[in-house]
């Protein structure tokens, strides 16, 4: 019963969290999200998570979908920390817009020596997903930090709050998947449950992706107040 239980949890969990995945994306086919360069590459960074968890929500069941699936996953390993990068230097300026584009291109150059070095091998794979925890997760406590600093905020950082905090627990809760997938040791080796890994994998998925919605729809379907000028007592008056 438990494990039936369990399945059912994880069917449902996933599947949402799949479907909630391409909704970013959607948010591009409103006016005001077109024209910011940051929604962008954050709908193009949902648009893949979903599509390569199509699979374990039984949406894709022939064998030509699975592979061009699979080579989009593969492309998605190298590309996934560079986009988030991206997507943080087009919402920041001055200086630190300069140095998370370094970051990325070095990190670009890091992992495409690492490739060319140790070719694609689960190892290989394996370091450029650490080390891309790593960067989203410190990037993401600045940009929250540097939204604390400031008293007053346009619409664009109050949605950018939630897309911070949003891959903060994302990448914090994939963080701790990763860490027990790759260096458990003892009695963790023991009790590692790959099940319960990929269960908390869609719980984050879902959570996150659910406020990186709200973020992005808190500045595309909100509308824009329209403030009227004052009129006097006297003028209407005199008038």
């Amino acid at each position: 019963m438990k494990n039936g239980v369990n399945s059912l949890l994880f069917e449902v969990v996933s599947s949402l969290a799949i479907v909630l995945c391409f909704v970013p994306f959607l948010f591009l086919g409103l006016k005001k999200m077109r024209q910011v360069n940051t929604y962008w590459v954050i709908g193009i960074y949902w648009l893949f998570n979903g599509l390569v968890n199509l699979p374990t929500a039984g949406f894709v069941t022939s064998e030509a979908g699975r592979a061009i699936l699979q080579r989009i996953n593969n492309f998605y390993t190298f590309t996934e920390t560079p986009m988030v990068l991206l997507a943080f230097a087009f919402a920041s300026s001055g200086r630190w817009r300069k140095q998370m584009i370094w970051v990325m291109l070095a990190f670009v150059a890091a992992e495409s020596a690492l490739l060319a070095w140790r070719g694609y091998t689960m190892n290989s794979r394996a370091w450029i997903t650490g080390a891309g925890l790593v960067l989203v997760l410190g990037y993401s406590v600045t940009g929250l930090w540097q939204y604390l600093k400031k008293m007053e905020h346009s619409r664009f950082e109050d949605s950018m709050v939630f897309v911070y905090a949003a891959l903060l627990f994302g990448y914090g809760s994939f963080l701790i998947i990763y860490i027990f997938a790759h260096f458990r040791t003892g009695p963790a080796a023991v009790t590692y449950n790959e099940a319960d890994s990929f269960l908390l994998y869609y719980i984050s998925l879902l959570l996150s992706a659910c406020v990186t919605c709200t973020g992005l729809g808190s500045y595309g379907l909100r509308k824009k107040r329209v403030r009227r000028p004052l009129v006097s007592s006297y003028s209407s008056s005199s008038s």
